[in-house]
């Protein structure tokens, strides 16, 4: 599950099945400044379900921000109660390497999963990577807030610059030149765009983009 902020409705977020329909992922998009950015939310399983998926679907896609979530592995470059590299672990490094991913690190090394079993180890398997260009950012854990849950919260800042967040309105009056004017550029726009080729995710994200910056630009 997931929720977005009406302050944040300006930037048109979307639940993008067609790029990937899997019950453990979650994907999302949303424009800035007329670019698509995605981001996406995993649970992987022990047996790795999620993460073999991706890995083995290969998706085509360039424009990832971060990937967080529950991925049920345990390895030493994140747990430091860890004193090996797991295979699983390597897995997982390739797979965020392949979207030019890296993993974010914690301000403080602590657990994101407590265990209700005293005989069992408390750990870390909630991650998130981000692009190389944020490789600096650190996330918090809070595990002072996980109650009743079993797994502390992880809160980022993602790296947008808040002045391309426009967060403003136009109103054109009705029957005024200023919206005959409007809808005379956007229609001179749409009609210069190609909609023949809409046979790739890849496609629709070009068109959706250039639709979105007849809009904004005017």
């Amino acid at each position: 599950m997931c929720f977005i902020h009406s302050r944040l409705s300006i930037l048109c977020f979307a639940l993008r099945r067609d790029i990937v329909d899997y019950r453990n992922i979650q994907l999302l998009s949303f424009f800035n400044r007329g670019r698509c950015q995605l981001l996406m939310n995993v649970y992987s399983d022990d047996l790795h379900t999620a993460v073999n998926f991706l890995s083995r679907e290969a998706l085509n896609i360039s424009n990832l921000l971060y990937i967080g979530g529950d991925f049920n592995i345990r390895d030493a470059e994140w747990d430091p109660s860890m004193s090996l590299h797991s295979t699983a672990g390597q897995s997982l490094r390739d797979l965020a390497d392949s979207y030019s991913l890296v993993c974010s690190l914690p301000a403080l090394p602590v657990p994101t999963y407590y265990s209700d079993i005293s005989s069992h180890a408390n750990s870390v398997i909630d991650l998130i990577f981000l692009g190389i260009n944020c490789a600096q950012v650190i996330h918090h854990s809070e595990p002072d807030l996980r109650r009743p849950s079993n797994y502390a919260p992880l809160i980022v800042d993602l790296p947008i610059a808040s002045e391309n967040i426009q967060v403003y309105r136009k109103v054109l009056k009705q029957n005024s030149e200023e919206k005959a004017a409007f809808l005379l550029s956007v229609s001179e726009g749409l009609s210069q765009l190609d909609f023949s080729a809409l046979d790739s995710v890849i496609c629709l994200d070009m068109l959706s983009e250039a639709i979105s910056r007849l809009f904004a630009d005017y």
